[in-house]
């Protein structure tokens, strides 16, 4: 664990390729695009798949917008709400990563680690299961796959309460992109319609 966390604190910056897949009542979906992260917090999801999409955050506040519904969900990120939303996007930083521990308990799945553990993958991964501490929404069991040899978290797999699955899986990661400050700026379509702190319950 010591390993997971210190490669994480060394983490600047980095550009991937992602790829999400949602599992609710025998449904699936899938997404796709590149992501930008540069610290402190600051990350951008572009999608190719719903193309046009976005996820962007400059570290104070969090932009969603879903292009077909013309909408942008703009979420203030320093709102300290019991009903936030899972830590998932953020999971591959090192501010992530310290929630996620924080707020869940974790170990390995079985004995044997690290294993090959996915189809026409060599990669060897350490597994570990996440159950949260307090069942206040959002993702309440995670697992994730850590890359023995980099000790990057290359997939991850969530479900809520309701029984819904996320599996969202990194690829392609490079630490040497220049990424300027300003992708992290979101521009605000003048025809979208905003919805103010969507991730969060007040109760």
């Amino acid at each position: 664990m010591k390993k997971i966390k210190n490669k994480f604190s060394k983490i600047e910056s980095y550009s991937a390729e992602f790829q999400i897949r949602t599992i609710e009542n025998k449904k699936e979906k899938f997404m796709k695009g590149k992501c930008l992260y540069k610290r402190p917090g600051k990350i951008r999801y572009d999608f190719s798949e719903p193309d046009g999409d976005e996820i962007v955050s400059d570290g104070k506040t969090l932009y969603i917008f879903i292009k077909r519904l013309g909408a942008v969900g703009k979420q203030d990120l320093t709102l300290d709400k019991k009903n936030s939303s899972g830590p998932i996007f953020s999971a591959n930083s090192a501010d992530g990563l310290s929630r996620l521990f924080r707020k869940y308990h974790y170990k390995f799945d079985a004995i044997e680690q690290p294993r090959l553990v996915i189809d026409k993958d060599p990669t060897k991964y350490f597994v570990l299961e996440l159950d949260q501490r307090e069942k206040i929404g959002g993702f309440e069991k995670m697992k994730l796959f850590v890359d023995s040899e980099s000790y990057l978290i290359r997939r991850a797999v969530a479900t809520d309460g309701r029984g819904k699955e996320t599996t969202i899986s990194f690829s392609n990661i490079n630490f040497q992109e220049d990424i300027q400050d300003g992708v992290f700026n979101f521009h605000m379509s003048g025809n979208a319609k905003i919805v103010n702190n969507p991730l969060v319950s007040e109760n």
